[in-house]
């Protein structure tokens, strides 16, 4: 037991400091309600009232739990814009801890940590936390499932991959992006198989996929009778749509592609509602380890079975007689893990207009965190393996403490920002409450 709180304690500092960066002027910041939130506040209203759908068909289509968990917000404390935007804020500080989870059960505890802190001060899931919006629910039950997954695939007990399946039949009910994870699962298996490693998957994969069919079905069955509403929107923003394309489908697949690779580095959505109008995932310091992350991790997924170190760059070898000029590579099943899950998570985005788009890309959101912890924790090592730890952490600790600022930074600026406001309709929503005030006012 003391064990485990020993190895939880930074996890809840870190909560602690998502809580304060995500609660901190919630409601107010961004200014105004936009459209697609406050149909989230009508049809929980609808919820209140005693109807209980299990898919919103109203504004193209969505998914119910953000829905309902706005339901009960909106029952707690009333209707404002504070209530519809908790449930959000509440996510966006329990995905901290469901990060740690998912890089813990794929790499070392210090990844998770890093991963986890990442996860905390980056400006993307911050900003997600602040929006009534139900697709930050789909990082938090993405982590919570790769978790669940990797626990039950080292145990091979039947309640783990039970959990497991329930866990992520649920994912499916939080965001269409959703959708694109059986792919992942599919692929990796595959890989798993080919490397002769898929023994202790069975019989533990019936049971995880028989569990996430029994959550799923009642959507999938609302889904079949009602095609056209659940289904209809990926159609309308494809970028093989001739009305999007413009009947360039070849060019408009490239820049897709080059929006969606760029995205944690280069140039950001450009979207005011969803984010700092093109700023990248990752600010300049975090692209640093990002990018050196990145390549461990191809590295790592590209080795041998008899290769479990490389040469690092020269530039980080002062001393070739010593013994740290190798250091150990992520293992080869999580860093083929990783990359497949970017790759295939990154197609909502790729596949439809205006990518990058910071919602249809969420699903990337946890396991991209882990990518900079990698680079991070390699640069540790680095340190640690010529006596220096106390650098190293001196250095991981500035730069997580920089990014932090940085954050803090750009989404006051942003907050502030007229453009935010429009963006926001925040007009109308100062016009809205002064009609209601007016209202009850006579009555």
């Amino acid at each position: 037991m003391r064990n485990r709180l020993t190895d939880w304690a930074p996890v809840l500092g870190l909560m602690l400091l998502a809580g304060a960066l995500r609660f901190y002027e919630l409601g107010s910041w961004p200014p105004g309600l936009y459209h697609d939130e406050a149909f989230n506040g009508l049809d929980a209203l609808r919820v209140l009232a005693g109807e209980r759908p299990l898919y919103f068909a109203a504004n193209h289509g969505r998914e119910p739990l953000y829905i309902y968990l706005t339901a009960l917000s909106i029952d707690w404390l009333g209707r404002s814009v504070y209530a519809l935007r908790l449930p959000a804020a509440v996510i966006g500080v329990l995905a901290v801890p469901a990060a740690y989870w998912a890089a813990r059960g794929l790499f070392n505890r210090r990844v998770a940590l890093l991963a986890a802190a990442f996860m905390t001060v980056t400006l993307w899931p911050v900003h997600l936390s602040l929006i009534g919006l139900r697709a930050g629910l789909l990082p938090l039950f993405a982590a919570l499932t790769i978790g669940a997954g990797a626990r039950a695939y080292r145990s091979g007990r039947a309640p783990d991959w039970l959990t497991a399946g329930a866990i992520y039949g649920l994912s499916f009910y939080t965001y269409l992006a959703s959708r694109f994870t059986p792919v992942v699962l599919v692929i990796f298996g595959l890989t798993l198989i080919a490397a002769r490693r898929a023994k202790r998957l069975w019989p533990g994969a019936l049971i995880f996929l028989a569990a996430a069919a029994l959550v799923v079905a009642p959507l999938a069955i609302t889904a079949l009778n009602n095609w056209d509403v659940v289904m209809g929107r990926p159609g309308d923003v494809s970028i093989f749509n001739p009305a999007i394309n413009g009947g360039d489908a070849t060019g408009t697949f490239i820049r897709s592609l080059a929006g969606a690779l760029g995205m944690f580095n280069f140039q950001g959505d450009s979207i005011a509602r969803h984010n700092v109008p093109y700023r990248p995932v990752f600010d300049a310091l975090v692209t640093i380890a990002f990018i050196f992350g990145f390549v461990r991790l191809i590295q790592g997924a590209s080795q041998t079975t008899r290769s479990t170190s490389v040469a690092l760059p020269d530039f980080l070898q002062p001393d070739r007689s010593s013994a740290a000029e190798r250091l150990p590579l992520p293992h080869q099943g999580p860093a083929r893990f990783v990359l497949i899950w970017l790759a295939v998570m990154l197609l909502p985005t790729m596949l439809a207009e205006d990518a990058p788009h910071f919602l249809r890309a969420v699903g990337v959101l946890p396991v991209a965190m882990i990518v900079p912890a990698v680079g991070l924790d390699t640069l540790l090592r680095w340190f640690e393996a010529r006596d220096r730890r106390a650098l190293g952490y001196a250095l991981a600790a500035a730069l997580l403490i920089a990014s932090t600022a940085i954050t803090i930074g750009d989404y006051q600026r942003y907050a502030l920002d007229p453009e935010t406001a429009h963006a926001f309709e925040s007009a109308g929503t100062q016009l809205a409450a002064e009609a209601r005030s007016s209202i009850l006012n006579r009555q």
